[in-house]
C-alpha cells in the first residue's frame, strides 16, 4: 500500500467495527487471519484502517464471528459505500483538502448537522460570492483555476440541503459573523437574504448570539457535529487553519454537544434571529 495513503474518518469508523468484532470474540489477531485466509499483516491493516476495506472483507469477518445480519449489514453497506464515488472525486486536487473531503464525505451521510460559527457562514449556507471572497482571503494564495473549483465545490456540497431527503440543520451565529462584511456591502447583503430564505425552510433552524449576550457557552472554538441515521455514533469536527480535528469517541464529542446545547440556550430564537439579520442586511442598502 502506498505510504500516501490516508484513511478517512469513514473507513476508521469500519476498521473499529471489525476490531470491536474480534475483541468480543476473544479471538487473537493471528488467530483471526488463519481462519480467513489471509496474512497477519493484512488482519492488521484492516483493524487499523492502513488500507481499504472491501465489502468482501467485511462479509469474512463478519461469518467468522457470526455478527448478527442487522450489524453485518450496516457495516457491509458502509464499506460498499465508501468505494462508490462521489461528486467530491471529480473535484481537482487542491480543491478540497484531505480533512475537508473527509468532511464532505461525512456530511453526504449525515441526516443532521449541528454546527456553531464565530466569524463566518457555514459551508452549507454560504452564497458563491461570499465563498469566493473567503478563498480570496486565504493564505497561501491559490491560482484562479484551483479558486474557481473550490467555489463550485462549497456550492454542490448545498445539494445536501435540496431534495426529498434533505439534511437538517441546526446553525448557530455569532453577531459577528453577521457584521464582517466578507466581500464588501453587496455580497454580504446577498449571503444575509440567503439566510433569511434557507431559514424559511422546515429542515433548517437559525440561532443569532446577539454581541449584548456577553460571555456564553464555547466561546471561541467553532465546531460541527454530524449525527446519522444508521446508528453509527455522532462525529465532531473541529476546522483549524490548515487541518481538521475529528472527534470519534462518544466522550470526546460529548462536550461540544453541552456546547451547543448551551449556545442554543443564550441565542435569540428563530424569529428573533431572522428579524435582526433582516436588519443588519437592510443597513447594508444604505
Amino acid at each position: 500500500m502506498p505510504e500516501s495513503f490516508r484513511p478517512s474518518v469513514r473507513l476508521r469508523r469500519i476498521a473499529r467495527a471489525l476490531r470491536e468484532w474480534r475483541e468480543s470474540t476473544g479471538l487473537g489477531s493471528g488467530e483471526v487471519a488463519g481462519k480467513a485466509g489471509w496474512s497477519a499483516a493484512k488482519q492488521s491493516r484492516l483493524e487499523n484502517a492502513s488500507q481499504p476495506i472491501t465489502p468482501a472483507d467485511v462479509m469474512t469477518l463478519a461469518l467468522l464471528y457470526d455478527v448478527p445480519e442487522s450489524a453485518r449489514n450496516d457495516v457491509f453497506h458502509a464499506a460498499l459505500h465508501a468505494q462508490q464515488q462521489g461528486w467530491w472525486d471529480a473535484v481537482a486536487k487542491g480543491a478540497l483538502a484531505a480533512d475537508v473531503l473527509s468532511y464532505v464525505e461525512l456530511e453526504s451521510e449525515a441526516s443532521s448537522v449541528r454546527t456553531f460559527k464565530i466569524d463566518l457562514m457555514p459551508g452549507l449556507l454560504q452564497t458563491a460570492e461570499y465563498a469566493e471572497a473567503i478563498s480570496r482571503a486565504n493564505l497561501p494564495r491559490t491560482s484562479e483555476d484551483i479558486l474557481r473549483r473550490r467555489v463550485a465545490a462549497r456550492v454542490q456540497r448545498q445539494a445536501r440541503l435540496e431534495g426529498d431527503n434533505p439534511i437538517n440543520v441546526e446553525a448557530v451565529l455569532a453577531e459577528g459573523a453577521l457584521r464582517t462584511q466578507v466581500g464588501g456591502p453587496d455580497v454580504m447583503r446577498q449571503q444575509l437574504e440567503h439566510l433569511v430564505e434557507l431559514s424559511s425552510r422546515r429542515h433548517v433552524e437559525l440561532c443569532v448570539v446577539a454581541a449584548r449576550s456577553g460571555a456564553y457557552p464555547a466561546m471561541g472554538t467553532p465546531f460541527s457535529i454530524l449525527s446519522f441515521d444508521n446508528g453509527d455514533p455522532d462525529i465532531g469536527y473541529v476546522e483549524l487553519v490548515s487541518r481538521g480535528v475529528y472527534l470519534e469517541e462518544p466522550e470526546e464529542v460529548e462536550p461540544y454537544k453541552l456546547g451547543f446545547t448551551g449556545v442554543q440556550e443564550v441565542a435569540l430564537d428563530p424569529r428573533e434571529s431572522v428579524e435582526l439579520i433582516s436588519t443588519i442586511a437592510r443597513d447594508l442598502e444604505r
